[in-house]
């Protein structure tokens, strides 16, 4: 999936038409990679319980460019694509499950 978006992502052209400045997609796939990566292991470690190394099995994507790390005190799951781009997600509750942080 990942794969796909890469390759659309470099593909895509700017449509002036759409109103969205062209250096918006520098990141793009980055934050979209590393959103997945903080939202879902954090979500699949703090609340369905299960454990890390099956959570990685499960979250890994071809090519594998956001790795996530997990800070089980503060329950926050933070990742990196390609050493750049960073983004955390963290458990609320029960009820409300992972949030990504802004």
């Amino acid at each position: 999936m990942i794969a796909l978006l890469l390759v659309l992502g470099c593909a895509a052209k700017h449509d002036p038409a759409s109103g969205v400045p062209p250096e918006t997609y520098d990141n793009a796939l980055l934050e979209l990679a590393t959103a997945f990566a903080s939202k879902e292991g954090c979500s699949c470690i703090f609340v369905s319980g299960r454990d890390e190394d099956i959570c990685r099995s499960y979250l890994r994507v071809n090519p594998d460019v956001a790795k996530f790390k997990v800070d089980y005190d503060a329950k926050r799951v933070t990742s990196k694509a390609l050493g750049m781009k960073k983004t955390s997600a963290v458990w609320v509750s029960q009820e409300e499950g992972c949030v990504l942080e802004p």
